[in-house]
């Protein structure tokens, strides 16, 4: 073993550690019984939650799925009237957050909204045109903005396809649909597996819009369990059952995608189908409404909203200044432990002992902000009662900004780490062998050659962890200090009291916000 693995791989449990402590902190929480809470669990909620957790992710999956691959296909493959514009237009949903989406959507499909106002004033029927608090409503808001994870990851793997055996289906007497079925979607399945995972996992995690839509699921009920039985062991056991549900799909998503690993050698490009007449208006019109749904909708509304409401919300500023010194905070602490880990791993590439740790830690980010909740808390609280214990301290650290700073962190460390560490592998190896040849040591290399070449991804992942730390909702929500609120929180403020006019102005905030990284995918991406 080389002399510079046991260092190394040290260096790397130690980085990791505080992030697996939570972790093993929810499992203990078994040690502390609370019957009660579960027998009111098991009497009135688990039912309904397990079956609304279970019902919303399958509806998820199956739209997203049609969503986000015909609407690939018809981007990778076809050519119809808008296409050019709507291939990036389409990404635009996802700087929609849920909950966001869920209150705009609210107000307008509510029985007192302006769709059902019109439907009644026309038909002159008295009953409801749709119910939007439902179950079916929370999935077909969730889908619109998350369709794009599975619409970027599917119309990346379309485009890479060559155009061998796609014509070969063809010349066998396959029509292009069913050519499309038995050839171009089998070939793109480890990269549908990818996106409908990502949309399952933001499914699981979502708070804010299955709170607003009154369906309960796990993450509404960790939250009640906490605030409304106090009983924060009770929250985290539910919080571990939640994590084994998360845990299900991640080692699901391996494993399939695992099976799935084909590929196609052709060389020559696929050619664009151009469709034509109705065909051709029909996908125009399809990705037209998708989009519209998805993004125009919401955010008109909202605009609509903000211009009642008038001037800027009192405090308003202040509620920013927090969610930026929060984002900026957070942001921070990922790229220094994400940077660590990149280099650690750069170091030793094909070490197992020391991807171990990293992999580990990086799991935050399949983990919902409730779970990652309740385990910092019992973090912090063990920290506080072991500094009182040895030293005599007395440091309100669970009640601190500390509390967000930890969950955060755990939550967005993969983001931060998989960008930095996909610019350190486009390195030459070249350069720094050739800078230790010149006899520059490890600091010099790193700080002549490393960090300069680094420099846009490091810009990119402090931007994107920042923008995904100033959005989330419910780890802020649920360890924030008395009166310190964020944009997410005070969004969730006032649509608990109905305050849509009042929400709409730090929803555009957070979805202006929210198109930086968006823009930056489409700068970056030279085919969108």
């Amino acid at each position: 073993m080389s002399t510079t693995a046991g260092p190394t791989r040290l260096a790397a449990w130690l980085l990791a550690l505080p992030m697996i402590a939570p972790l093993l902190l929810l499992a203990a929480s078994w040690r502390d019984p609370q019957p009660a809470v579960w027998a009111h669990l098991r009497d009135v909620v688990l039912t309904d939650v397990l079956l609304n957790t279970a019902a919303l992710a399958v509806l998820v999956v199956l739209l997203v799925s049609v969503l986000g691959v015909s609407l690939a296909w018809l981007s990778a493959r076809c050519d119809y009237p808008g296409r050019r514009w709507l291939d990036w237009a389409l990404v635009l949903p996802l700087a929609m957050p849920g909950y966001v989406a869920a209150f705009a959507y609210v107000g307008l499909f509510d029985y007192a909204g302006p769709v059902q106002s019109t439907w009644r004033a026309l038909s002159g029927s008295r009953a409801a045109l749709v119910d939007i608090r439902s179950l079916g409503g929370a999935a077909v808001v969730l889908s619109l903005v998350l369709y794009p994870y599975v619409y970027l990851v599917v119309r990346a793997a379309f485009l890479k396809q060559g155009a061998a055996a796609f014509d070969a289906a063809r010349s066998l007497g396959h029509s292009p649909w069913r050519a499309f079925v038995r050839v171009a979607l089998p070939l793109a399945r480890p990269a549908w597996i990818a996106g409908v995972s990502l949309a399952l996992l933001e499914t699981l995690a979502d708070f804010g819009a299955v709170s607003i839509l009154g369906v309960d699921t796990f993450t509404t009920a960790i939250y009640k369990v906490w605030f409304g039985l106090y009983s924060l062991p009770g929250a985290a056991q539910l919080a571990c059952v939640l994590l084994l549900l998360v845990s299900g799909v991640l080692l699901l998503e391996r494993f399939t995608r695992g099976r799935g690993r084909v590929a196609e050698r052709s060389l020559r490009a696929m050619p664009r189908l151009r469709l034509r007449g109705a065909r051709a208006w029909g996908a125009t019109t399809f990705a037209v409404l998708v989009f519209g749904f998805g993004f125009v909708l919401p955010v008109a509304r909202l605009v609509q909203w903000a211009i009642a409401a008038g001037a800027w919300p009192d405090g308003l500023g202040e509620v920013a200044t927090n969610t930026a010194l929060i984002g900026a905070t957070v942001a921070g602490v990922v790229l220094v432990i994400g940077l660590a880990f990149a280099l650690l791993e750069h170091r030793r590439p094909h070490d197992r002992w020391l991807r171990a740790p990293v992999f580990i830690a990086n799991l935050g980010y399949a983990v919902p902000g409730t779970v990652l909740a309740v385990a910092s808390m019992l973090l912090l609280l063990r920290a506080e009662h072991a500094l009182a214990a040895s030293l005599g301290w007395t440091v309100a650290l669970s009640s601190s900004v500390a509390a967000m700073v930890v969950a955060l962190t755990l939550r967005f460390l993969r983001v931060g780490h998989d960008t930095v560490e996909s610019g350190l592998h486009a390195l030459r190896p070249d350069l720094l062998e050739s800078a230790r040849l010149l006899g520059a040591g490890p600091w010099r290399r790193l700080h002549r050659i490393v960090l300069p070449l680094l420099r846009p991804s490091l810009l990119a992942a402090l931007l994107l962890v920042l923008v995904e730390t100033m959005k989330e909702m419910p780890a802020t929500l649920m360890l924030r200090p008395f009166g310190w609120d964020t944009l997410a929180v005070k969004i969730h403020g006032y649509t608990a009291e109905g305050l849509w006019e009042q929400a709409a102005w730090p929803a555009l905030l957070l979805i202006g916000i929210g198109l930086l990284p968006v823009w930056l995918l489409v700068r970056r991406s030279g085919d969108l």
